[in-house]
């Protein structure tokens, strides 16, 4: 009757999980990182098909440049951001909102200058000033957005007609010159006034009269501001922050396993930072799916790893994915890793069979044979069976 009852639950269990995995949809907001260790081959492909297959990438602050081993630093994102804002605005004739974003571009790519960053946004940013200053009729911006366009190079955006009606500052007026005292949060930092090298904090500085923008680095943080230099302002403090991006840490770590898969614990770590369970890992034509039901247990390979090139291999890949998902959400055994068996150990014994059976076994089976009549007798003493002995001479 025990064995029935034990195989009676084992069928109802079956029975509830086979139901519950036929009822469950596809999963649905399941996050995927993509890591890719060959970010010069990255794919937006990939990423393509794996919001057709209904999960969310893991994307936004620069995270996804992260996982390719780049650090995106904060100021970088900020800068595209403003140009992105300023090139609608243009398009949409809105000069005031588009000017704006520019020279706020233009402040956050004067201080990455002082950092030593590249900074070629300079170009597209004062263009977009000039163009808005010519369209609108703002004859010393455009002078100042020209003057500054024919000291980087001159824009391939900026017809020369244009260009020509806005000589250089100098030939249009003599030039006042304000002094001005330059200091900044951290002593010593490089100071870079109009986009050339003038110095460290502190500085004095004698400046014409106008607009000017002045950026300040030291120690990888870096600031800038911008106005009109006055009389009545005699000194401008330059605040510092730190650039870092938000992902900095992740960018590290991946750069740091210099293209090579990275043991199960890495890649634990990295989930947990970016908020997910599943990682395609991709390295050259390969893609793998990494995955872990929960912190507390390291990620392994999901099903066996596909081409990432091909789409109907990364297809199949992501619907092993989707099965496994299924199948941590039903608390089904999971395919991909080995069931609770008995550890081996009996095969291991195996040369222990000749040996001599210990003495304290026999007493043991000795006392459960005793027990066990002992049991017996009880039982015929207990029954209202009466007894007759036979005596033979």
């Amino acid at each position: 009757m025990g064995a029935q009852r034990v195989l009676q639950a084992v069928a109802i269990v079956a029975g509830v999980a086979f139901t519950g995995h036929n009822a469950v949809a596809a999963p649905r907001s399941e996050r995927i990182a993509v890591i890719d260790l060959t970010p010069e081959e990255h794919s937006l492909e990939l990423q393509q098909r794996i919001a057709a297959a209904g999960f969310d990438l893991v994307t936004g602050d620069g995270v996804e440049e992260a996982l390719a081993g780049r650090d995106v630093e904060r100021d970088a994102i900020e800068l595209s951001a403003a140009l992105a804002t300023a090139q609608r605005a243009f398009g949409a004739l809105a000069c005031g909102e588009a000017t704006a974003a520019a020279q706020q571009a233009i402040g956050i790519a004067a201080a990455r200058q002082a950092g030593g960053r590249p900074v070629p946004e300079l170009v597209r940013a004062w263009t977009y000033v000039l163009l808005c200053a010519d369209r609108q009729n703002q004859l010393d911006t455009a002078l100042t957005a020209a003057s500054r366009l024919r000291d980087l190079g001159g824009s391939p955006d900026v017809p020369a007609t244009v260009l020509a009606k806005y000589p250089g500052v100098d030939a249009v007026a003599n030039v006042e010159l304000i002094e001005l005292d330059i200091t900044s949060d951290v002593p010593g930092a490089a100071i870079w006034i109009d986009f050339r090298a003038a110095g460290v904090s502190p500085l004095h500085v004698a400046l014409s009269a106008g607009e000017h923008v002045i950026a300040a680095a030291a120690g990888g943080k870096r600031g800038w501001a911008a106005g009109t230099a006055v009389r009545t302002q005699k000194t401008v403090n330059i605040p510092l922050g730190d650039p870092s991006g938000p992902w900095s840490d992740v960018a590290k770590r991946v750069a740091g396993w210099n293209g090579a898969v990275p043991a199960a614990a890495q890649l634990a770590w990295v989930l947990e930072r970016v908020h997910a369970r599943i990682a395609l890992v991709r390295r050259g034509d390969t893609i793998e799916a990494w995955g872990q039901v929960g912190r507390s247990e390291l990620p392994h390979r999901l099903g066996p790893a596909g081409k990432a090139g091909g789409p109907d291999e990364v297809d199949r890949l992501l619907g092993v994915v989707a099965d496994r998902v299924r199948s941590w959400n039903d608390h089904a055994p999971d395919p991909d890793q080995p069931l609770l068996t008995e550890s081996g150990d009996r095969d291991g014994r195996k040369d222990q069979a000749d040996k001599p059976t210990k003495w304290w076994v026999y007493a043991a089976i000795a006392g459960a044979a005793a027990v066990a009549a002992a049991i017996v007798v009880a039982h015929d003493g207990g029954s209202d069976r009466q007894r007759v002995e036979l005596h033979y001479p």
